[in-house]
């Protein structure tokens, strides 16, 4: 006998196969060059948000500092002494200045340095960060440039080449795990001191990343790097 419950677990395990994107293709200069196509490997539950928002979440409290403090009755300077004797002064009786109902007293349930990090498994991690990637591919929010300029930076010809190619919002770089780590930090330095810019390699992609960006902007070797991963995703994974 099949109960509703497990209907409903078939329904959010169910793996689907997501039909072929075109991506758009731009040449080193910004310019268009038609389109690649990216193929997807099986997904569960595409397009998972409860796991995608439970990944920002995390991330996001990874980034707090957690560092906020206020001080108890116990941390309070001051007198221990009872202020006045307990009865016949004709006011409320108190037993210390240290009080949280007196002024410059402690306080009660104040916040505390804590950390703001949760736990959540690296498979339901990497699942988050697949389906925002996916997202942006399926939404047309991402597209490929050809290669970038990594010898020297050049913030000027950065902007000058994601304006050819129509970029004037948010976005994200991304670079080849290949790419040494110079060239990289080339790139980063041309793109610092351009609004809401980030620069990050295949390998460091989130969740966080991929959804508080309006754009994601893929070399052309980051992008085979990225079809590469995801052909690893054969039928009955799903993950």
């Amino acid at each position: 006998m099949n109960t509703g419950l497990e209907n409903n677990n078939e329904t959010q395990d169910r793996v689907q196969v997501l039909g072929p994107v075109e991506v758009p293709h731009h040449g080193a200069e910004g310019n268009h060059q038609g389109s690649k196509t990216f193929t997807p490997g099986t997904v569960s539950n595409y397009p998972n948000i409860p796991l995608m928002k439970e990944a920002v979440r995390r991330y996001q409290g990874r980034l707090r500092r957690g560092t906020a403090s206020t001080k108890t009755r116990g941390e309070i300077n001051g007198s221990p002494h009872k202020p006045w004797r307990q009865k016949g002064t004709g006011r409320a009786r108190a037993g210390s200045k240290k009080s949280p109902i007196w002024r410059g007293g402690g306080v009660v349930f104040g916040p505390r340095p804590r950390s703001y990090d949760y736990g959540m498994s690296r498979k339901q991690r990497r699942l988050a960060t697949r389906h925002a990637l996916l997202s942006k591919m399926v939404d047309g929010e991402a597209l490929i440039i050809e290669n970038l300029p990594a010898d020297n930076p050049a913030t000027a010809e950065f902007k000058k080449r994601f304006e050819a190619a129509g970029m004037n919002r948010s976005y994200l770089v991304c670079l080849p795990d290949a790419m040494s780590v110079e060239e990289r930090r080339n790139v980063w330095l041309s793109c610092r001191n351009l609004d809401a810019v980030e620069v990050m390699p295949v390998s460091d992609l989130n969740a966080l990343s991929l959804l508080r960006c309006n754009n994601l902007v893929m070399t052309a070797a980051a992008f085979e790097e990225i079809q590469t991963l995801e052909s690893q995703h054969v039928a009955g994974e799903g993950q």
